[in-house]
Formats: C-alpha cells, sequence, structure tokens
C-alpha cells in the first residue's frame, strides 16, 4: 500500500508536467474536468430557464442562494468527514448525486414540468452533494502531489475550473439553439455518467490515522475554527475571499442577462460572452502552472483580487459586447490568481491533522457569502438596473480589500508547509 509521504511524481523542469505524471491525479483531474463542463453548461441553463419561467433578477440571485444554502450549515462537518473517512469513497457518492439532480431535472423536462421551486430544490442537493465533495478532493490532491507542487496542482485545478467555463456556456448556448433545454441536458448529464466512471478508477495513497483516540466531531470543528482565527495567513485569505464571493465573483451568474437584457445578443453570444471569463482563467492558470518557485502566493492573491474587481466594474460600465468580452477574459486572468493561491495558501499553512478542516472553514465562509450577495446584486437590479448593481459591488469590494492585504501578512511573508503535527 502506497504511503502518504511517498510517490508524489517524478521529476521534471515543467512543473504541471510533473504533477501531471502521477496516473491518479491525471485521473483525478480528467473527472473534474468533465464535472465541470457539464456544472457550467448546466448553470446556463439553469439561468436562462429561471429567466424565462419569472423574468426576475432577484429569483435569479435566489437561484445561487438555494444552490449554496448547504455551505454554511455543513461545510464543517465536510471537512472533519474528509480528514476522518475514505476520501475517494465521498467524491464518488457525490459524484453519483450530481447524475441523479441532472437526470431528475431532465425527467422534468421531458414531461414539460418544470417550476422555478423545482430547480431550487433540486440545485440545493447539488450544492449539498457538492459541499461534501469539495475538502475531500483538494485534500486528495495534496495527498497525490505533496506541499512542493501544490501550487501547480492547484493551478491545474483552476485550469479545470476554467476548461469548464469556457466548453460549458460556449456547448450550452449551442444546443440551446439547437435541441433547446431537454436536447441539452441530456448532454450534459452523458458528461456526468463519464465524469463518475472516470473516478471509480483513482486510487488515493494510504493515510495513517494515527494513534489514541479521535477526538468528538465538534472538538474537531472547534480545532478547525480556532486554526483559522489565529493563523492570520488563513484569517487574511478567509476574508479577502468573503469580499470577492459576495460581491465580486458573483457576476458568474449574472453575465448571461447582461448579455441579453443590456447587450441585446441571443443564445450563442450569450453562451461566447459566459464563456469569456473562462478564457483568460485558462490563460492565467496555465502560466501559473509553468511557472516553478512561486514564492509570494499572498501578493499573486491580493493582485489577482483587486484586478478582477477592477475589470468587474468595467465590464458593468461596457456598452459593447466585443469589449465586455474582453474585459471579461482580463478578469479570468486574474482570478486564476485569486483561485489558485487562496488554495495554495489555505493547504500550505495547516497541519496535515486538521487540512480537510481549513477547507471546510473556507467553504464554509466562501458560502455565507455567496448567498448573501446573489440577493443583494438581484434586489438593486430589480431597483435599479443590473450593471449598476454590480459596478457597485466590484468598486466596494476594492475599497475593503486594501485595508484587508495591509494588515495581514500575506503581502510581506511567503507561505509554506507546516510540520506535519497536531495544531494544539
Amino acid at each position: 500500500m502506497r504511503s502518504l509521504r511517498l510517490n508524489w511524481g517524478r521529476s521534471s523542469t515543467v512543473p504541471a508536467l510533473a504533477v501531471l505524471q502521477n496516473r491518479d491525479f491525471r485521473i483525478l483531474w480528467g473527472s473534474q474536468v468533465l464535472h465541470e463542463a457539464s456544472r457550467r453548461m448546466e448553470l446556463l441553463v439553469l439561468i436562462l430557464l429561471i429567466r424565462e419561467i419569472t423574468g426576475s433578477y432577484f429569483q435569479l440571485g435566489l437561484l445561487a442562494v438555494f444552490l449554496n444554502a448547504p455551505r454554511p450549515i455543513l461545510s464543517l462537518f465536510s471537512g472533519v468527514i474528509a480528514d476522518r473517512l475514505d476520501r475517494r469513497l465521498i467524491m464518488i457518492a457525490a459524484h453519483a448525486a450530481y447524475m441523479g439532480v441532472a437526470g431528475t431535472i431532465l425527467l422534468l423536462l421531458i414531461a414539460d414540468a418544470v417550476q422555478s421551486w423545482h430547480v431550487f430544490v433540486i440545485v440545493f442537493f447539488q450544492g449539498l452533494a457538492k459541499v461534501m465533495e469539495d475538502p475531500s478532493r483538494r485534500t486528495a490532491m495534496f495527498d497525490l502531489v505533496g506541499p512542493e507542487r501544490i501550487a501547480s496542482a492547484m493551478a491545474l485545478e483552476s485550469m479545470t475550473s476554467t476548461i469548464g467555463k469556457i466548453a460549458g456556456p460556449l456547448a450550452a448556448g449551442a444546443l440551446i439553439a439547437v435541441a433547446g433545454f431537454t436536447g441539452t441536458y441530456v448532454f450534459l448529464a452523458a458528461l456526468d455518467l463519464a465524469s463518475l466512471l472516470l473516478l471509480v478508477r483513482l486510487r488515493l495513497p494510504h493515510r495513517d490515522p494515527g494513534s489514541g483516540p479521535q477526538p468528538d466531531i465538534f472538538q474537531s470543528l472547534g480545532e478547525g475554527i480556532r486554526y483559522s482565527l489565529v493563523n492570520r495567513t488563513i484569517l487574511g485569505v478567509l476574508l479577502i475571499s468573503i469580499v470577492m464571493n459576495a460581491m465580486v465573483l458573483r457576476i458568474q451568474e449574472f453575465i448571461p442577462v447582461i448579455a441579453s437584457d443590456h447587450l441585446l445578443v441571443g443564445p450563442v453570444l450569450i453562451g461566447l460572452l459566459t464563456s469569456s471569463e473562462g478564457i483568460g482563467n485558462l490563460l492565467g492558470a496555465t502560466i501559473i502552472s509553468l511557472k516553478a518557485n512561486i514564492r509570494h502566493h499572498g501578493r499573486l492573491f491580493v493582485a489577482g483580487s483587486l484586478v478582477m474587481a477592477s475589470m468587474v466594474l468595467a465590464v458593468a460600465l461596457s456598452p459593447w459586447f466585443a469589449l465586455s468580452f474582453l474585459i471579461l477574459v482580463l478578469a479570468g486572468v486574474a482570478h486564476a490568481g485569486f483561485s489558485t493561491m487562496q488554495s495554495t495558501m489555505l493547504l500550505l499553512a495547516s497541519p496535515a491533522e486538521i487540512r480537510g478542516r481549513i477547507v471546510g472553514v473556507n467553504s464554509l465562509t466562501n458560502g455565507a457569502a455567496q448567498m448573501v450577495g446573489p440577493l443583494e446584486i438581484g434586489a438593486i437590479g430589480n431597483a435599479v438596473s443590473i450593471t449598476f448593481a454590480i459596478g457597485l459591488n466590484a468598486a466596494l469590494a476594492m475599497v475593503m480589500i486594501v485595508p484587508l492585504a495591509i494588515i495581514t501578512p500575506m503581502l510581506k511573508r511567503t507561505a509554506g508547509p507546516v510540520p506535519e503535527t497536531s495544531p494544539a
């Protein structure tokens, strides 16, 4: 049986290629590529479906609320589960749930019985599966590649999300125009099945559960929360991530309606504009994955946050499709720096015994922010305009990020792996 501290891949002059030499990392990465493409297709379909059924910006925000509602409730518990149970089985169960959700919506579409509340309930269960999967997937990546290559692995994961952001909306826009919502859902359900079948082949290194009795679940939760509060690097990452998730990243749910209601384009161009941030994200993540010995993770994290917020403000002011497309590409490049360094810094700054719980704390804070942000943006969008709401939030985010970056050590220190000992 393989050791946790061994078999982290052969050496290579290109960091990303060294990571991809690991057979099980390739399987995990490939499964996630298929799932992200399906997820991004599904998001565009559901946004347009809710828009068609209700015609309300607020209900679009409510869609994001139901998707993220499980996070504040279960993220900490999912981190404990990732630290204690078989991460591979957790991921397989989550992907089976994704496939079940897609199949349910497909049956409703075939029966022409879809109502808005159906969508809200179904995406709640989809969000529940994602909450349970996230800590297991990210800590499994650390198990497979080790601390020296985790930044490259996180960059490749960002590329995974990015490929989905590009291919998913483009495919969904074209398929909706040709086959409607039902035909599009047949295709994305097939992607979910392929992702699940690939994940079944995954093998993870054996983890030593350690000696002595395990602390009870609430004590375990407390350890993760306390460490997140006393470690200033982790705390800084969490605070800036809250701002970004509530006020900047929520543009992703509203890009389709910006394209249709503000730029006045059809389904194909809606899909193209929705994929534009993903194109930039792919460029940024590729650059990071090819760069060896990244030292100042915090500076890249803060720079990515500020640049993306400024680009979101710019797209809210843009009156032209081509300009909006270019701005969102640049926003995607910045997003790669933010998202890659967010995960990297959290994993490097966490002791091995509570790494899953730290990811769970991050998922909790992100989920809470992602519930508040869409409702606030949707409410302002209904009252004034959706572009005003998005621009206002982006401007306020820039004002908040600067002092948070200054008072935390991330601009001054480099992140490095902590000893694999108890944090107590």
